[in-house]
């Protein structure tokens, strides 16, 4: 039995969003891991099914925008659920709505949390290079321009 058929569109949309976010938050978690295992093969494939599920998300954003404008409102946060409310089954289309606004900030955070980890890692790579090509690994000192100079403790011993 098809369920879709009596669903309203707004609702099948909402939904495939809410699989889709959950999807990305497993890559998000998947991506922390191997980041942190430093697993590049697996970044890789992450990376490929992460663009794959963003991509989904931003075709469905389109969808949903159709959808809610079709239906005289903004596709913005403070309109969906006015929205969402004038249609029938409006409990369960907020409750969808609601979930989605979470896993999505669930995945911002991650997200974010994953540059975080990225950055270090590459600050450490950074580093580990410097002291093979026989950089001195002293720590930055700040003129008042704001610009990091790496000169504390340093002095200048002569000139030739």
């Amino acid at each position: 039995m098809n369920h879709e058929g009596n669903r309203h569109p707004l609702e099948i949309t909402l939904s495939e969003q809410l699989d889709c976010s959950q999807q990305l938050l497993a890559c998000l978690s998947s991506e922390r891991n191997a980041l942190l295992g430093r697993d590049t093969q697996a970044l890789q494939n992450i990376t490929r099914e992460k663009l794959d599920c963003t991509r989904r998300l931003d075709m469905l954003e389109e969808q949903r925008d159709q959808a809610v404008r079709a239906l005289g409102f903004r596709n913005t946060i403070e309109d969906i659920p006015r929205c969402l409310a004038s249609l029938p089954g409006a409990r369960r289309l907020g409750a969808l709505w609601r979930q989605l606004i979470e896993n999505m900030e669930a995945c911002r955070a991650a997200n974010l949390a994953n540059g975080a980890i990225l950055e270090a890692n590459r600050q450490q790579a950074e580093m580990a290079l410097g002291i093979l090509r026989g950089e001195t690994a002293t720590p930055a000192v700040y003129a008042a321009d704001g610009d990091a100079r790496a000169q504390f403790g340093q002095r200048e011993l002569g000139k030739a």
